[in-house]
Protein backbone atom coordinates (compact mmCIF):
# COMPACT_ATOMS: atom_id res chain seq x y z
CA UNK A 1 0.00 0.00 0.00
CA UNK A 2 2.80 2.29 0.85
CA UNK A 3 4.36 1.71 -2.69
CA UNK A 4 0.77 2.12 -4.54
CA UNK A 5 0.50 5.56 -2.27
CA UNK A 6 3.84 7.17 -3.57
CA UNK A 7 3.25 6.08 -7.06
CA UNK A 8 -0.35 7.51 -6.86
CA UNK A 9 0.71 10.92 -4.70
CA UNK A 10 3.26 11.99 -8.33
CA UNK A 11 0.79 10.87 -10.83
CA UNK A 12 -2.13 12.20 -9.11
CA UNK A 13 -0.15 16.32 -9.58
CA UNK A 14 0.20 15.53 -13.13
CA UNK A 15 -1.90 17.71 -15.14
CA UNK A 16 -2.09 20.03 -18.33
CA UNK A 17 -1.71 18.14 -21.46
CA UNK A 18 -4.11 15.24 -22.52
CA UNK A 19 -1.52 12.04 -21.69
CA UNK A 20 -0.65 13.09 -18.28
CA UNK A 21 -4.07 13.94 -17.41
CA UNK A 22 -5.42 10.44 -19.25
CA UNK A 23 -2.82 8.96 -16.78
CA UNK A 24 -3.95 10.75 -13.72
CA UNK A 25 -7.23 9.62 -14.31
CA UNK A 26 -6.49 6.05 -14.93
CA UNK A 27 -4.44 5.81 -11.62
CA UNK A 28 -7.19 7.50 -9.63
CA UNK A 29 -9.87 4.84 -11.03
CA UNK A 30 -7.84 1.75 -10.34
CA UNK A 31 -6.84 2.96 -6.99
CA UNK A 32 -10.53 3.73 -5.86
CA UNK A 33 -11.33 0.04 -7.93
CA UNK A 34 -8.29 -1.19 -5.68
CA UNK A 35 -10.05 -0.06 -2.29
CA UNK A 36 -12.73 -2.33 -2.48
CA UNK A 37 -15.17 0.45 -0.30
CA UNK A 38 -12.12 0.07 2.13
CA UNK A 39 -12.37 3.52 4.36
CA UNK A 40 -9.05 4.15 5.15
CA UNK A 41 -7.55 3.22 1.81
CA UNK A 42 -10.60 5.45 0.61
CA UNK A 43 -9.78 8.55 3.05
CA UNK A 44 -5.96 8.63 1.47
CA UNK A 45 -7.77 8.44 -2.24
CA UNK A 46 -9.42 11.33 -1.43
CA UNK A 47 -6.49 12.87 0.75
CA UNK A 48 -4.06 12.33 -1.88
CA UNK A 49 -6.22 14.63 -4.54
CA UNK A 50 -6.60 17.48 -2.02
CA UNK A 51 -3.36 17.66 -1.46
CA UNK A 52 -2.44 17.45 -5.20
CA UNK A 53 -0.54 20.10 -6.94
CA UNK A 54 -2.81 21.24 -9.92
CA UNK A 55 -3.88 24.45 -11.23
CA UNK A 56 -7.82 23.61 -10.24
CA UNK A 57 -7.00 21.89 -7.07
CA UNK A 58 -9.69 23.55 -5.19
CA UNK A 59 -12.01 22.75 -8.06
CA UNK A 60 -11.39 18.83 -7.89
CA UNK A 61 -11.88 19.57 -3.94
CA UNK A 62 -14.99 20.19 -4.48
CA UNK A 63 -16.11 17.96 -7.30
CA UNK A 64 -15.34 15.36 -4.91
CA UNK A 65 -17.78 16.87 -2.25
CA UNK A 66 -20.18 15.41 -4.62
CA UNK A 67 -19.06 11.60 -4.74
CA UNK A 68 -20.83 8.98 -3.70
CA UNK A 69 -18.20 8.29 -0.97
CA UNK A 70 -17.87 11.39 0.65
CA UNK A 71 -20.28 12.34 3.83
CA UNK A 72 -20.15 15.28 6.03
CA UNK A 73 -21.39 13.01 8.63
CA UNK A 74 -17.83 11.10 8.35
CA UNK A 75 -15.05 13.13 10.38
CA UNK A 76 -12.46 10.75 9.05
CA UNK A 77 -14.08 11.75 5.30
CA UNK A 78 -13.99 15.90 5.93
CA UNK A 79 -10.77 15.63 7.40
CA UNK A 80 -9.28 13.67 4.48
CA UNK A 81 -10.74 15.85 2.03
CA UNK A 82 -11.71 19.12 3.53
CA UNK A 83 -8.78 19.70 6.34
CA UNK A 84 -6.06 18.00 3.84
CA UNK A 85 -6.62 20.61 0.96
CA UNK A 86 -6.52 23.81 3.68
CA UNK A 87 -2.86 22.13 3.93
CA UNK A 88 -2.25 22.18 -0.05
CA UNK A 89 -0.25 25.30 -0.13
CA UNK A 90 -0.72 26.13 -3.52
CA UNK A 91 -4.43 25.96 -4.04
CA UNK A 92 -5.33 27.00 -0.11
CA UNK A 93 -2.91 30.11 -0.75
CA UNK A 94 -4.25 31.30 -3.83
CA UNK A 95 -4.13 34.99 -4.14
CA UNK A 96 -7.22 35.42 -5.27
CA UNK A 97 -8.50 34.06 -1.71
CA UNK A 98 -11.05 31.54 -3.09
CA UNK A 99 -9.19 28.43 -0.84
CA UNK A 100 -9.75 30.95 2.10
CA UNK A 101 -13.73 31.30 1.15
CA UNK A 102 -13.88 27.45 0.59
CA UNK A 103 -12.26 26.69 4.11
CA UNK A 104 -14.92 29.37 5.20
CA UNK A 105 -17.86 27.76 3.66
CA UNK A 106 -16.90 24.30 4.87
CA UNK A 107 -16.67 25.73 8.57
CA UNK A 108 -20.22 27.11 8.19
CA UNK A 109 -21.84 23.83 7.03
CA UNK A 110 -19.44 21.96 9.07
CA UNK A 111 -19.93 23.26 12.99
CA UNK A 112 -24.09 22.47 12.78
CA UNK A 113 -22.80 18.93 12.14
CA UNK A 114 -19.30 18.72 14.41
CA UNK A 115 -18.22 21.84 16.27
CA UNK A 116 -14.90 20.47 16.88
CA UNK A 117 -14.23 19.50 13.29
CA UNK A 118 -15.33 23.03 12.01
CA UNK A 119 -13.17 24.73 15.36
CA UNK A 120 -10.35 22.46 14.12
CA UNK A 121 -11.07 23.19 10.76
CA UNK A 122 -10.63 27.51 11.24
CA UNK A 123 -7.48 26.49 12.71
CA UNK A 124 -6.30 27.20 9.11
CA UNK A 125 -7.23 30.80 8.82
CA UNK A 126 -6.06 31.83 12.33
CA UNK A 127 -2.71 32.41 11.83
CA UNK A 128 -3.79 35.51 9.23
CA UNK A 129 -1.38 37.85 11.30
CA UNK A 130 0.96 35.92 9.86
CA UNK A 131 0.89 36.14 6.28
CA UNK A 132 1.13 38.98 3.81
CA UNK A 133 -1.57 41.56 3.59
CA UNK A 134 -2.75 40.73 0.58
CA UNK A 135 -3.75 36.88 1.93
CA UNK A 136 -3.95 38.05 5.93
CA UNK A 137 -6.80 40.14 5.06
CA UNK A 138 -8.83 37.75 3.17
CA UNK A 139 -8.13 35.42 5.77
CA UNK A 140 -9.27 38.21 8.51
CA UNK A 141 -12.41 38.65 6.28
CA UNK A 142 -13.29 34.34 5.61
CA UNK A 143 -13.34 34.56 9.89
CA UNK A 144 -15.64 37.76 10.30
CA UNK A 145 -17.67 36.12 7.56
CA UNK A 146 -18.05 32.76 9.31
CA UNK A 147 -19.49 34.57 13.03
CA UNK A 148 -21.57 36.78 10.57
CA UNK A 149 -23.09 33.46 8.84
CA UNK A 150 -23.50 31.56 11.78
CA UNK A 151 -24.88 34.11 14.17
CA UNK A 152 -26.22 32.95 17.56
CA UNK A 153 -26.23 29.29 15.82
CA UNK A 154 -22.01 28.82 16.23
CA UNK A 155 -20.97 26.47 18.83
CA UNK A 156 -19.07 27.47 21.61
CA UNK A 157 -16.18 26.08 20.78
CA UNK A 158 -15.51 27.93 16.80
CA UNK A 159 -16.85 30.60 18.18
CA UNK A 160 -13.78 30.73 21.35
CA UNK A 161 -11.44 29.53 18.54
CA UNK A 162 -12.84 32.55 15.88
CA UNK A 163 -13.01 35.57 18.59
CA UNK A 164 -9.77 35.04 20.52
CA UNK A 165 -7.53 34.95 17.11
CA UNK A 166 -9.45 38.32 15.55
CA UNK A 167 -7.95 39.69 18.91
Amino acid sequence: MTDKMAGLSSLVSLSGNKIADELRGKALAKFFKDAEGDALVLDKWFAVQAMSDVKNALGEVRGLLEHEEFSFKNPNRCRSLVSVFAANTGGFHNLDGSGYEFIGEMVVKMDGLNPQISARLVGSLVGWKKFDERRGLKMQKELLKILNDLGDEISHDLFEVVTKSLR
